[in-house]
């Protein structure tokens, strides 16, 4: 497997938060910083950020409400924050944090911490991707029996979010629709069609899911189509019921309906710019509906199942035709997969589950438990549960994991290459999640 660039593994971290991945302080003449984590608080609405380096909590924010979803933003600096208010208002943190690489190693450096002024507000705040030094964030926009409502994706250069005023283009999705767009460099994007039976607002046990795609140019007369994945009666060029993406190495992967026919479609660039699409079967009836991946590795994974909770993971070749029985990992217990993340080059994956143990696996040739930890105290991580125990985080930062622990007021860290445990900090009130990327 090749080992991805200094600047792919660093756009590949944490969002906010890329530990230097390079040798001991001594490899040159000043120490290596290790940055900083932002975590949401389960019971007040705060966020906070957290040194590394010191172990001290430094900053705090107001928000509206406690425990705000995060998105991390490519380059590292920038945090989405899901606010969680009624009127589906995104803010944007600024950790500060900006990076320079050397040959031999990447430094770090810690500039101001600061809760943009900037916001966008819109109907249901879902998907929040961001590549090719650009950010897109889909409002899905109300059930369209419910109200007339405005689905929309908002795409700003991430560059632009420096300046007092960032650069803001709108794009309004032909429907309502759980959707997403994805920025995919020289003025193109991928945006999601709206499933008509749900747009329509007659058949209320309609998904809201997409089942299919659109590449469009945006030049100076607006929106011109490239490429259209929409038809339903080819599966190399549809994705019913769509949920769960990722990317890398110039493949797009999207999970797909579960079933016999169901799969992942792979949309990918060749000669001339010509966009293509191909399906890869899934092992057996079952589908993914999210999916991890870190820029250069082979290997992506996606958790696996018929529907939520699902209880197994599957590793994902974009290059292969189809999955086999040996990338489905059950998880131990038949628990749910819960969160899941990638070590920064993509070979080991991490898996935090409702007994409270993190357990951590080699992806290739096979898969290999190589440790678990006894992390937290059990949880129950199905959505909407109501339960006294408040769901933990989970990210992964370089070569480290990073758990929350909203019972103990606590993060540890646990090294990913020499299975061990590091940091054990206190950090007061009830951490909850931590900042990372979306589910897809």
């Amino acid at each position: 497997m090749s080992r991805p660039s200094v600047a792919a593994r660093f756009a590949a971290c944490l969002a906010l938060v890329c530990l230097a991945t390079s040798g001991p302080a001594d490899a040159h003449d000043h120490t290596v910083l290790r940055g900083r984590l932002v975590f949401a608080d389960h019971e007040k609405p705060v966020v906070r950020v957290l040194d590394l380096d010191t172990g001290e909590v430094t900053h705090s924010f107001d928000l509206p409400k406690a425990n705000p979803g995060f998105a991390g933003v490519e380059g590292g600096r920038y945090v989405v924050i899901k606010t969680g208010d009624e009127a589906g208002t995104i803010r944007f943190l600024d950790t500060g944090l900006t990076v320079e690489s050397h040959g031999d190693h990447v430094d770090i450096d810690k500039g101001e911490v600061k809760l943009l002024d900037f916001a966008v507000t819109g109907d249901k705040p879902a998907h929040i991707v961001s590549a090719k030094g650009e950010l897109a964030l889909f409002y899905d926009g109300v059930r369209p029996w419910e109200r007339k409502s405005e689905a929309k994706a908002v795409l700003i250069p991430i560059r632009s979010l420096a300046l007092k005023a960032p650069e803001v283009t709108i794009w309004p999705s032909p429907a309502p629709q759980h959707g997403i767009v994805i920025p995919l460099g020289g003025r193109q994007w991928l945006m999601s069609v709206p499933n008509p039976v749900y747009a329509k607002g007659e058949d209320r046990s309609a998904s809201s899911r997409p089942d299919g795609f659109e590449i469009l140019e945006r030049g100076g007369k607006g929106w011109k189509r490239l490429a259209l994945f929409n038809d339903s009666a080819r599966t190399d060029a549809s994705c019913k019921l769509f949920h769960g993406y990722a990317a890398s190495r110039g493949s797009h992967v999207f999970g797909c309906a579960e079933g016999t026919d169901g799969g992942m479609l792979v949309l990918s660039q060749g000669g001339k710019g010509r966009w293509s699409g191909r399906r890869i079967a899934y092992p057996d009836e079952r589908r993914v509906s999210a999916i991890k991946a870190r820029e250069g590795a082979r290997y992506m994974v996606g958790n696996y199942g018929l529907k939520a909770p699902y209880d197994a993971l599957l590793r994902i070749d974009p290059a292969a035709k189809a999955g086999g029985a040996a990338d489905v990992l059950p998880v131990p217990g038949g628990q749910a997969a819960c969160q899941f993340e990638l070590s920064g080059k993509g070979d080991r994956l991490v898996n935090l589950t409702p007994d409270g143990k993190l357990r951590v696996y080699e992806i290739a040739p096979s898969w290999r438990e190589l440790a678990s930890f006894d992390a937290v105290a059990g949880f129950d991580c199905q959505y909407g549960a109501k339960t006294p125990t408040p769901t933990p985080g989970l990210a992964v930062i370089g070569g480290s994991a990073f758990v929350s622990d909203p019972g103990n007021g606590r993060i540890r860290e646990y090294h990913l290459d020499t299975l061990k445990q590091g940091l054990d900090l206190p950090v007061g009130g009830m951490p909850a999640n931590l900042a990372g990327s979306d589910a897809g």
